[in-house]
């Protein structure tokens, strides 16, 4: 019999997954970029990822299924639909594994710096530092074969690690070092404005370093009691990461003047650099530490939930696939060796933290669609259908999420867009290549039109706002608007009622066989 995870152990995954490299450098390029604007940048991160949590913490608990976060979209729409959506959601999480092997070598490169290299005044990992960054993402992915508790048990230990050192850090520079009469004074190189503390929740790495609440969603299977574990594993890290962030923000706040920000700019590892400016050495040995323990505890925990993506991926298009084999275990083994080694690939058209993911970013809240979908379909379509977790309102909810889910696509800059409407269309057309036995393109492209014209509305707003053609905050209240028709465009295009039902029928026998 395969063990299961206990509800603390699914609360802390989720944390885990909140407190990784996020705290090294989120804080400091929402610093950056919003100034003192970059506080009101972490609320509202934390409120939209609230909304947007509900919506999964609802459907998640009625199906708790493996990888369920990214399938409902096969639920409640068409196959290619659902298709697409798992994809997306295992493209966004295979980044991370490069990405938190990334910030360690980073962070060891500020010692040694034989790992790093100058190129256009800009720090990047050189050939010996994506040597080590190879070598983590490969033993990581090895330790993770092991049984799913095993993983979970290594994970508890750390993340109460990863809780108490960034507190510790912040509170220390804080108390020590902290002004508060320059939270008045402050002037920082990017004045106060409502729109830069908007555009730093997406392009500053604030939404990512939030994204770990899904960590629980996608293991719902795992724990042994899902209907009590699944809101605590929502609302715990959100409360946590956002008094968390909150305080190492206040910091750079706080304790930089115009000189010290200076000589933070262009540096690998900021927050290891603003310790080392006050000369505070045991904090600096405790920090260089936790920058190693806290990205690798994470990486252990994404490449976990990814191998499950995958493995779902391998249930909805390729079944009884090499992709669905489990080993002694119950750990898809194989799914796991994948995702490494695309994540070794990333390392590579993508050599710093802040490049990866700003194209991370864009991905994640993306696929964040699936949840407000699924609770308004659903409620919609299935109103008898009866939930383990009661949401009030849970239309204006779903809604609210798909609003809020725009609204961060849109903030994650037109570049970025541009590369996801990209990336978007080369996964449709993949799964058109993959199943052309099946479908036509003319089918493919008549039950997918909507999800493309949606993001293409999205990047032309973006683009005449960066040319100046829509001012500020009108473009955010158009996204609102595209949200909202295309929130009620996607609940249009769903499945019947009397196919919605044979599709659950499908997910609860394979709850009964887990």
């Amino acid at each position: 019999m395969i063990k299961k995870l206990s509800n603390l152990q699914l609360v802390l995954i989720s944390t885990g997954g909140m407190i990784g490299s996020g705290w090294l450098f989120s804080p400091f390029y929402g610093y950056q970029t919003a100034g003192i604007g970059v506080l009101y940048s972490w609320v509202i991160t934390a409120l939209i990822t609230l909304i947007i949590g509900l919506s999964f913490a609802q459907i998640c608990t009625t199906f708790p299924i493996v990888g369920g976060i990214y399938r409902f979209m096969s639920l409640t729409h068409p196959r290619s639909m659902g298709s697409i959506f798992l994809i997306l959601g295992w493209l966004s999480y295979v980044v991370y594994l490069p990405l938190e092997a990334q910030a360690v070598v980073q962070y060891i490169g500020f010692w040694a710096p034989s790992l790093l290299v100058d190129v256009a005044h800009k720090v990047e990992l050189s050939t010996r530092g994506i040597g080590l960054a190879v070598f983590i993402i490969l033993s990581i992915t090895a330790f993770n074969t092991l049984v799913i508790t095993r993983v979970a048990r290594v994970n508890s230990i750390v993340s109460f690690w990863k809780i108490l050192i960034p507190l510790m850090v912040a509170l220390v520079l804080i108390s020590s070092f902290g002004h508060f009469h320059r939270l008045s004074a402050l002037s920082n190189k990017v004045n106060f404005s409502f729109e830069n503390v908007l555009l730093a929740v997406t392009s500053s790495g604030l939404a990512f370093a939030f994204s770990g609440f899904q960590n629980g969603l996608i293991l719902a299977n795992q724990v042994k009691d899902p209907i009590k574990a699944i809101p605590y594993s929502l609302f715990a890290p959100i409360l946590i990461g956002l008094v968390l962030y909150g305080l190492l923000s206040l910091g750079y706040l706080l304790c930089l003047d115009n000189q010290h920000q200076l000589s933070l700019t262009g540096t690998a590892a900021p927050l290891l650099a603003l310790v080392a400016l006050f000369g505070m050495n045991w904090l600096f040995t405790l920090l260089f530490i936790d920058a190693v323990v806290a990205p690798l505890g994470t990486a252990n925990v994404y490449i976990a939930v990814t191998s499950r993506i995958l493995y779902s991926v391998g249930k909805e298009i390729f079944p009884e696939s090499f992709l669905t084999r489990l080993n002694k275990y119950g750990v898809p083994a194989v799914a796991l060796w994948i995702n490494g080694f695309v994540g070794i690939i990333f390392l590579f058209p993508f050599p710093t933290w802040k490049e990866l993911v700003n194209f991370l970013s864009s991905v994640v809240v993306f696929a964040y669609l699936a949840g407000p979908v699924s609770v308004m379909v659903l409620h919609r379509k299935q109103p008898e259908l009866l939930y383990t977790f009661k949401l009030f309102y849970p239309n204006v909810i779903g809604c609210l999420g798909f609003i809020c889910c725009t609204w961060l696509i849109y903030w994650s800059g037109f570049t970025n867009l541009v590369y996801l409407l990209i990336t978007l269309a080369l996964i449709v057309a993949g799964y058109y290549v993959f199943n052309a036995k099946k479908e036509t393109l003319s089918d493919t492209l008549f039950k997918n039109w909507y999800l493309l014209i949606y993001l293409a509305c999205i990047v032309l707003v973006s683009f005449l706002r960066s040319k100046g053609g829509i001012p500020f905050p009108t473009d955010n209240l158009i996204i609102a608007f595209i949200g909202l028709t295309f929130a009620y465009i996607f609940r249009k295009h769903s499945l019947s009622p009397e196919e919605l039902a044979k599709n659950i029928i499908k997910i609860r026998e394979e709850m009964a066989v887990e």
